[in-house]
């Protein structure tokens, strides 16, 4: 899996959620071009980067036995995605768009050091592989430093998170749109992949290179004021989940593959923590601005 650092090789890495993500890449291999949504994220320093990731541009070492299929299931990706489990290693694999072609990600059991294998491929191609390939990549290694990447909306308010969960197509997007509208002194700060961390001041929620469809790539963090699951309702109605009942309303939007046991035992842990600390609430609602205003009631009618 290791590239050998050699003067035609450049590194190139991004500060995100306080870990270093390093990228060793040949230095015609356009990078920096290519990952627009990480440049707020730039870094620029000497400090040993928790994550690596190295970009091949020579023919991924396939073999017939790939070892065994986890899942062939990817909404991003369709039937061109594979995913492997051989030993300590787990390979990804997607088929180009020209399908003459295929990306290889082999990533190390904790997906500390990573391989992105590039196949034939427009820029437009490289840039939306290596950006989700990275996201997959950051969510799990991120465990390994009480930090959690969501599925999830979150917004700024008076400088204080709310994350907002829920299935895709629940209208997380649309809830934080409400709040911009309807409740002052609101902003986004990402609409689809933030992180969690544990620091010793509290439970922080900071924005990533990863938004989703909208363009929202904020190098910010925020003291984490609360969950809300959304769900579609008739009506809008909100009640406060405690306990366990909070753990598993936050529980399906975090990231975490099954298959490696340690690493989801450890999301486990933190997210055990985290609801601990911080409050997770209901919130049956329509799209409307009555919803936003009763969300935002309930979560600061103490301030």
């Amino acid at each position: 899996m290791d590239i050998t650092k050699s003067p035609e090789l450049a590194q190139t890495r991004y500060h995100i959620a306080e870990l270093l993500l390093e990228f060793n890449h040949p230095k015609e291999f356009p990078l920096y071009q290519l990952l627009r949504s990480f440049q707020d994220f730039r870094w620029v320093g000497t400090y040993n980067a928790e994550i690596v990731i190295n970009i091949s541009l020579d023919k991924a070492p396939e073999t017939a036995d790939m070892g065994i299929l986890r899942t062939d299931d990817s909404i991003a990706w369709g039937d061109r995605f594979r995913f492997y489990e051989k030993g300590d290693t787990f390979i990804t694999a997607i088929v180009n768009e020209k399908g003459n072609g295929t990306w290889y990600q082999y990533s190390s059991r904790n997906f500390e050091e990573s391989t992105i294998y590039v196949p034939e491929s427009s820029a437009d191609e490289q840039s939306a592989v290596i950006t989700w390939m990275s996201m997959m990549i950051f969510g799990q290694a991120s465990l390994l430093h009480d930090t959690i990447m969501l599925h999830a909306s979150v917004v700024n308010h008076k400088g204080e998170g709310v994350a907002f969960l829920g299935k895709s197509g629940t209208g997380k997007s649309t809830h934080s749109r409400l709040w911009l509208t309807h409740i002052p002194n609101t902003s986004l700060l990402n609409d689809d992949n933030p992180a969690v961390r544990i620091r010793e001041e509290g439970i922080f929620i900071y924005g990533t290179p990863w938004s989703g469809k909208t363009p929202c790539y904020r190098n910010q963090l925020l003291p984490l004021k609360a969950f809300v699951r959304l769900e579609q309702a008739p009506a809008n109605t909100f009640t406060w989940q405690p306990g366990i009942k909070g753990f598993i309303a936050v529980l399906p939007s975090c990231t975490a593959i099954r298959w490696n046991k340690d690493l989801f035992s450890g999301m486990n842990t933190i997210l055990e923590k985290i609801v601990g600390e911080i409050p997770v609430g209901y919130l049956q609602c329509l799209p409307d601005a009555a919803a936003a205003q009763l969300c935002h009631s309930s979560i600061f009618s103490s301030q």
